[in-house]
């Protein structure tokens, strides 16, 4: 924290912070806190929670600068992939999908967090899919539904669906959309077992998940986005895609608050649970792999890359 937070703040100190990335309690050259805060003196570092940096709005409080820290390292979103609603795809390996599902006939947890910008679509459009090695009886995923207009999780363990939906409006509506679903069954407390949807912050549908258990002997084959994998290329996905993150764990729902970040996106490397990251800044278009910007190393396969890339971010 480069600001104290605690004990005799100036304003010229937080002026000499901004401008020179260091506090300097005995500066004399004054500022009032909305030049501090609206960029006159310097820029505001948006690598800051928006919680923890001022707002720029007028009526100001010393409290937005408490813990605004101007040497944090700010979050770089420059490229999203722009899904054809043809055959553009993202893969992972096996491996992959045994690390996020943990393996079969266990019980399960697991979250989703992606920023989507959904095209006109005239089918389903998948966005991302865990499957069993064979047919649909064990699966985890999220698409875009055309018949009922939202975007739908869904786990399916042993056959038994349990879905949740989105709110309408959301199709084609030139807005990028923070959506994280979360999942866990097996649990001997049973309250912890059900599916949760959240689209920007908000959770639109909670489903309990019943008895059953993934019972998939041979495990999971594949994590994808982008079609509806083992049923080939069916259901593509039309539209964007961004900032991917995979955990094992349940989000909470103050997690999937503070990583919506008031439609922000920022850096989740270190955030717990976390199993793959896709920040998707570090690659140029034609490539065919995807980096994973966690510690895991679980690259993506991408298929048909060509003009997959876009500067349309959040």
């Amino acid at each position: 924290m480069a600001i104290p937070s605690s004990g005799a703040i100036s304003l010229a100190g937080i002026r000499a912070e901004l401008a020179t990335n260091t506090y300097n309690a005995s500066a004399t050259t004054t500022a009032s806190l909305e030049d501090c805060s609206d960029g006159t003196v310097a820029t505001i570092n948006t690598g800051n929670a928006s919680g923890d940096r001022p707002n720029g709005s007028a009526p100001h409080a010393m409290s937005e600068f408490y813990a605004y820290d101007h040497d944090l390292s700010s979050f770089s979103d420059n490229i999203s992939f722009d899904f054809d609603g043809t055959n553009d795809r993202l893969e992972g390996s096996g491996n992959l999908a045994q690390a996020f599902i943990g393996g079969a006939t266990t019980a399960g947890a697991g979250s989703i967090s992606i920023w989507v910008k959904l095209d006109s679509m005239s089918q389903n459009g998948m966005i991302f899919a865990l499957n069993s090695e064979e047919g649909t009886t064990n699966q985890v995923i999220l698409l875009w539904n055309n018949a009922f207009t939202r975007i739908r999780g869904n786990v399916k363990v042993a056959g038994t669906a349990n879905t949740v939906d989105s709110g309408a409006g959301l199709e084609n509506d030139g807005n990028w959309h923070h959506v994280a679903f979360t999942w866990e069954y097996g649990s001997k407390t049973s309250a912890n077992n059900e599916a949760k949807i959240y689209i920007d912050g908000s959770n639109t549908a909670t489903n309990t998940i019943g008895s059953d258990n993934w019972n998939d002997g041979t495990g999971p084959a594949v994590v994808g986005f982008g079609r509806n994998y083992p049923a080939g290329n069916t259901n593509p996905f039309n539209g964007h895609m961004n900032d991917i993150a995979l955990f094992t764990d349940k989000l909470t729902a103050t997690e999937v608050s503070t990583i919506y970040n008031s439609g922000s996106p920022k850096d989740e490397s270190s955030h717990s649970g976390l199993l793959a990251y896709y920040k998707m800044e570090g690659y140029t278009d034609g490539d065919t792999t995807l980096t994973d910007d966690s510690s895991n190393s679980y690259s993506l396969t991408i298929t048909n890359s060509t003009n997959i890339d876009s500067s349309d971010t959040p």
